[in-house]
């Protein structure tokens, strides 16, 4: 078994007794399996002269899913996540993705290593891995969520508002305004539904969750500048848990960068706030320098 804790701000409290103190080796399978199905879907749903435009690529590679886009140099966008999680990883799978990175020519690339891959851990170490400054923490819904009312009004989109879904999350991110048909294109796919907020008829925040067999991720979220701190993610969070209640999700996820110290960390907090408590934390890693 695998210890959750509980974050508030960057301190881990152990002892929270409001919260389950375990997480289930099947259960960190299911949350890796949902980010994997819901990262190779949304590279899926990007047409060929997309694709073709921001260099998009992805794989399965045994249990994990291996993706890159060339042009968005990120390790958002370039990574391999799930390997050796429900089986033990091997040698050759792992050189078979580094030389993918390699061959892709994309320089901010990662490995994200996942509780219970130990046989990947041992692999990154003898290849002389290193961890990269940022790691993630993986959330699981548990409880209800503290709602921030935005005046903002909340609806789930269809392919009508795909284009202004892709704008806000392209903002939203940093990407380029051309990042926005790939990102829009999940609108509409069969796992996925997307929520969004507007002022009066302008679309300003959006999210999406993916659910699949009983299982829900939650992803792709973010406001423009203009309208933050306002509680529109709060929201669209509320939202997107009660879309995978109904649906019959029984395990609810995300996942962010854990603040470091210092640093204010916004994302971290609003998921707080929903109700998530960090499930576990899940390093990534690199290459070294030259």
């Amino acid at each position: 078994m695998v210890r959750i804790y509980y974050c508030a701000g960057t301190t881990a409290n152990m002892t929270d007794p409001t919260f389950p103190t375990t997480i289930l080796p099947d259960q960190i399978v299911a949350l890796e399996r949902i980010e994997r199905d819901a990262i190779a879907d949304l590279y899926a749903a990007a047409s060929p002269d997309v694709a073709h435009r921001f260099g998009l690529q992805h794989r399965r590679i045994d249990d994990g899913i291996w993706s890159v886009s060339r042009v968005l140099d990120h390790i958002m966008f370039c990574r391999l996540q799930g390997l050796g999680v429900e089986n033990a990883a091997r040698a050759e799978a792992v050189d078979d993705a580094i030389t993918s990175f390699e061959t892709a020519n994309v320089k901010n690339w990662i490995i994200q290593l996942a509780p219970g891959a130990d046989v990947l851990a041992r692999l990154l170490a003898a290849r002389r891995f290193e961890r990269h400054p940022r790691a993630w923490a993986k959330f699981v819904f548990a409880g209800e969520p503290s709602v921030l009312r935005s005046g903002l009004t909340i609806r789930e989109i269809d392919v009508r508002h795909a284009p202004a879904f892709g704008a806000v999350a392209s903002a939203a991110f940093g990407l380029p305004p051309t990042a926005a048909p790939w990102l829009g294109s999940i609108v509409g796919r069969p796992n996925f539904r997307t929520f969004m907020a507007f002022a009066g008829e302008t679309a300003v925040a959006g999210g999406t969750v993916f659910i699949k067999d009983g299982v829900a991720w939650l992803g792709l979220a973010g406001t423009l500048a203009s309208h933050r701190g306002q509680g529109a993610q709060s929201e669209i969070l509320a939202a997107r848990i009660l879309a995978a209640r109904d649906a019959g999700a029984k395990l609810i996820s995300t996942e962010t960068g854990i603040p470091h110290e210092g640093e204010i960390g916004p994302s971290f907090k609003n998921i707080q706030r929903a109700g998530f408590r960090v499930a576990y934390e899940r390093p990534n890693f690199r290459r070294p320098d030259p």
